[in-house]
């Protein structure tokens, strides 16, 4: 039987979802969790990886199984022995044809930037000291929208396609926070927050509106902004 996923998760504490060597990812956690439950070796497929210190509020997997229990049964033991800062949100049987990173078709991440900085929220967004032009940034951040080679955005993997697609690039400004959406068919590692970094840049008046577009022409990564911090990013959504 072949399950779906959706979990959310505080990458705080960990190295990023995949497993690692020498050291937590959150993938490991829950294999070593559903193997209990399920008295045989679970291995279970992400939908993609998120880095050390980002966190999730839909992240999914699958995980193939010979344990006859329900999804409600998983989703009960799942959050009964997972810890604290790993929490499922929903599990549902799903045909073999299901694939959670090979199935998906949009991921949508949000950026959390904070203006004043908040001792007990350091780990779960982005202080920016520096004042910000919103209004540049805002202008900028549709330049992401359309089909583009995103290499000078992205740390480049051989062999993984660097043209994507954004769907949707948006700023939404409140009293305390600067909140970025960016809904697209996949992202390269790194990208969303070198996008957001370049974005503080222009904001701050040391980049020009138009280096976006730039960037997306030439692939020059000496152009781009310093990459944003990992705690404010979030792993919105992924969509099938």
């Amino acid at each position: 039987m072949r399950f779906k996923v959706v979990v959310a998760y505080d990458g705080t504490n960990y190295q990023g979802f995949q497993s690692q060597p020498n050291a937590i990812g959150i993938q490991s956690i829950i294999e070593e969790v559903s193997s209990g439950i399920a008295k045989e070796p679970i291995v279970i497929f992400g939908s993609g990886r998120t880095d050390k210190g980002v966190h999730a509020l839909g992240q999914v997997y699958h995980f193939d199984t010979t344990n006859q229990m329900g999804s409600h049964e998983w989703l009960r033991a799942l959050n009964t022995y997972l810890p604290l800062d790993i929490r499922v949100l929903n599990v549902e049987v799903v045909t073999e044809a299901f694939h959670a990173r090979h199935s998906a078709k949009t991921k949508e991440y949000v950026y959390l930037i904070s203006r004043d900085y908040n001792l007990f929220e350091r780990n779960h967004e982005t202080y920016v000291k520096y004042p910000l032009d919103v209004a540049k940034m805002q202008q900028a951040i549709d330049s992401f929208i359309g089909t583009y080679d995103f290499k000078g955005f992205g740390a480049y993997v051989l062999g993984k396609p660097t043209i994507k697609t954004i769907y949707q690039a948006t700023l939404q400004e409140t009293p305390t926070h600067l909140i970025f959406t960016f809904l697209g068919n996949s992202f390269l590692k790194y990208m969303v927050r070198s996008m957001v970094g370049t974005l503080i840049d222009i904001g701050r008046g040391k980049k020009e509106v138009t280096v976006i577009k730039e960037i997306l022409e030439t692939q020059n990564r000496q152009l781009v902004g310093k990459t944003a911090n990992p705690e404010g990013l979030y792993l919105k959504e992924v969509g099938y």
